[in-house]
């Protein structure tokens, strides 16, 4: 079965904010960072219930998942999602130090 993803616009103004920050210091490391989630997306339109639930799933009474990726630095991220018939629909991107995601911070 194939999936549609579908980044949600929080998860692209975060990531887009992310993306803005590293780049301040390194554009090629933002470049490689955007290129890292794209292969996430790959993966997820491929089969997204080999990913883990996301640490906050059962605060958030959903089964909400995570893909990671990294830079180059080591430094972690994680694109927080939800399957929704054959639709992935990524909720959240976060950052290493970020608190985890709350109920709130997935309403419109």
């Amino acid at each position: 079965m194939s999936y549609q993803v579908r980044v949600l616009r929080r998860a692209r103004n975060d990531l887009d904010q992310i993306l803005a920050h590293i780049a301040e210091r390194s554009p090629r490391g933002a470049a490689r960072l955007l290129a890292r989630f794209e292969a996430g997306i790959r993966r997820l339109e491929k089969n997204p219930l080999l990913s883990p639930l996301a640490p906050e799933a059962e605060d958030l009474g959903e089964e909400v998942r995570h893909i990671l990726f990294r830079t180059r630095a080591g430094r972690t991220y994680r694109a927080l999602f939800l399957i929704v018939g054959d639709e992935v629909r990524v909720l959240r991107v976060r950052g290493a130090g970020q608190p985890p995601v709350a109920p709130e911070d997935l309403n419109n």
